[in-house]
């Protein structure tokens, strides 16, 4: 196929993509009806066929036009509704009467419609490919957060061993030469996400300048650069800062700092949004202005405009913060304001009134009320983008600082102990097979009592590192305990499981941690358990432990799957 035919076949695809996107979200906003007519135990008969009958539709398209989890979830919730169905179809009675249906079935009902903007983000992110349409969750080379590092260089000899080293830590990196600034051009073309340009101090002022010459001034944020050099001297450091290096590391490298600095930037500077942004107002004109703004600046913003919608909006959306009016024609946003709070989950949510109200003594009071700040209308675009990108950023760091351990970053235990609930809740209902893995650093008081605990704090963000950069954005990741770490993978069998930890196992294994003149090595053990095996999660958790204790018990630095063993009735 010519390049010409095949840019014309993208292009179609990509417009019939859109046009299915746009008639999920009209379909999934039908649903939420129904969806809530469920809660009220209000949905009719008709209206249940219908229902059914557009979640077929949807279960039926949804995976082609790259949306397999709205597919699936939609075959789930359809499968539920036909034996309802069926039922009433063989009922003889013309009675039309109400349908009663569990409550879950509308929870799962509202929660397609974030599905739906998954499937916006992903489309917009990356587009249709006519030749390689491979499930997305599939783990052969896919590794969601894995960091791209591209080192610059006139002279690629240092740069290369370096880039090798880090490829150890899980990253994805390349070398090009500054002397071929066209083939860097031509790569960076490629990149959707955040990518980290590493340079000797040397080069710096030259990869600045390629950056300014070759990107967007908008783009620069997404390629940041950390230089490296001999010198850490006060006038060495500021001369690399004026430059406008983004960080700097002196020789010799600290690899797990460098390592650890590479990814906080990327997931600074990854592609996907910025921030989640509810907004509530009945001026629908203004409302979708300020989305489109708000979405053309990297986040991701949603409007309410009839405040009967704003509760199932909030548990569907689950956003970051939200912009809300003051007044809202019938209803009041303070009101409103006050019912988000009754929730427990949405104590700590953000919220910003965002109206033409500018009598102090009125805002004070608003705020009182349940609000967190206030901004008056008229408000600029500029205004509005660094106001709400503030305000998510801060919300980010307040939610990571109550639920993600201080030292990796990673989920606190009674957390990953949910996602382990969550994930067996699900593989309930779509039949898939997941696992939960146990994995523990070995000897790891050895390590603590011959180096320090601080070299053994390096350890275990570093293994917290290479999980991250490993495994899939859809997998869950927590530090179960001291030097134990629990892993939730979706849509994985135990073989397969076992494959992909085996693999980060030898990773970790060859990395070389140094302290002064001294270097060592440090292994890893896990174990694997099928979390549809087992009714409860917890019991998923402890077979996982077990197969870890038995790995243990062979020798350490190794995989072992949880194997039950059953008791023998002839004994």
């Amino acid at each position: 196929m010519t390049t010409a035919a095949n840019d014309q076949l993208q292009k179609r695809l990509k417009l019939l993509q859109d046009r299915f996107v746009e008639r999920a979200q009209g379909d999934v906003e039908t649903l939420g009806h129904f969806a809530r007519q469920i809660e009220q135990q209000q949905l009719s008969r008709t209206d249940l066929v219908e229902c059914y009958q557009l979640l077929h539709r949807m279960a039926g398209s949804a995976g082609t036009f790259g949306l397999p989890e709205l597919g699936s979830a939609a075959r789930s919730i359809e499968n539920q509704l036909k034996p309802v169905v069926e039922a009433k179809a063989r009922k003889i009675s013309g009675h039309e009467g109400s349908v009663a249906l569990p409550a879950d079935v509308a929870m799962q009902i509202h929660e397609l419609t974030a599905l739906v903007q998954k499937g916006v983000s992903q489309s917009k992110a990356k587009p249709v490919d006519a030749q390689s349409q491979q499930p997305m969750d599939t783990y052969k080379g896919s590794h969601g957060m894995q960091v791209q590092v591209m080192a610059l260089a006139h002279d690629a000899g240092y740069l290369s061993g370096l880039m090798a080293d880090l490829h150890g830590y899980g990253f994805a990196t390349e070398v090009v030469s500054l002397r071929d600034p066209q083939a860097a051009i031509e790569d960076l073309k490629q990149r959707s996400g955040a990518t980290i340009f590493v340079c000797q101090d040397s080069d710096l002022g030259d990869v600045l300048d390629f950056r300014t010459a070759h990107l967007e001034k908008n783009e620069h944020r997404r390629f940041p650069v950390v230089g490296t050099g001999r010198q850490n001297t006060f006038e060495s450091l500021y001369r690399v800062a004026e430059q406008g290096a983004t960080a700097y590391f002196s020789e010799p490298l600290d690899l797990p700092a460098l390592a650890e600095r590479i990814e906080s930037l990327a997931l600074e500077r990854g592609a996907r949004p910025q921030g989640r942004v509810l907004i509530v107002d009945d001026d629908k004109e203004l409302g979708e202005r300020y989305c489109l703004v708000l979405n053309n600046a990297g986040m991701k913003a949603t409007l309410v405009s009839d405040p009967a919608k704003m509760m199932s909006a909030l548990s569907a959306f689950e956003p970051d913060i939200v912009l809300m009016d003051v007044q809202l024609r019938a209803h009041s946003g303070v009101t409103l304001a006050r019912m988000i709070r009754y929730e427990p989950r949405w104590l700590g949510l953000p919220i910003v009134y965002l109206s033409s109200e500018d009598n102090p003594e009125t805002q004070l009071d608003a705020l009182a009320k349940g609000a967190d700040e206030f901004l008056v209308k008229p408000v600029t675009d500029e205004y509005l983008v660094r106001s709400v990108r503030i305000r998510c950023y801060r919300a980010r760091q307040l939610s990571d600082l109550m639920n993600r351990d201080s030292l990796t970053g990673l989920l606190k235990h009674s957390l990953i102990k949910q996602e382990v609930e969550r994930e067996l809740a699900r593989c309930r209902r779509t039949g898939n097979l997941s696992c939960v893995v146990m994995l523990d650093l070995d000897h790891f008081k050895r390590v603590n009592d011959t180096w320090g605990h601080g070299q053994g704090d390096v350890v275990i963000r570093t293994l917290a590192h290479l999980l991250r950069n490993r495994l899939r954005e859809s997998d869950t990741i927590g530090r179960y305990g001291g030097e134990e770490f629990l892993v939730v993978l979706p849509h994985c069998d135990p073989e397969e499981a076992a494959e992909l930890i085996d693999d980060i196992r030898i990773r970790f294994s060859e990395l070389v941690f140094t302290t002064g003149d001294d270097s060592f090595q440090v292994t890893m053990s896990a174990g694997i358990a099928a979390i549809n095996d087992f009714p409860l999660a917890s019991e998923a958790i402890e077979a996982a432990d077990q197969a870890l204790y038995a790995r243990k018990q062979a020798g350490r630095n190794g995989v072992t799957l949880y194997e039950r063993q059953d008791v023998n009735q002839d004994d």
